[in-house]
């Protein structure tokens, strides 16, 4: 049945692409709080420690 083999490619095409999609979605939302976080954890506080001989 040829015709029922030309809907499934068309039904699987269409769902790999709306999973390929929904998946860069995801990526591209992620990324932005991510990149805030690495900004902010750059900040290094240096603090001194003064040793006393006894």
């Amino acid at each position: 049945m040829p015709q029922l083999d030309f809907v499934w490619w068309i039904v699987n095409f269409f769902l790999i692409w709306v999973t390929m999609l929904i998946v860069l979605a995801i990526i591209t939302s992620n990324e932005a709080p991510s990149e805030v976080n690495q900004t902010s954890s750059l900040t290094i506080k240096k603090t001194t420690t003064e040793w006393q001989w006894l």
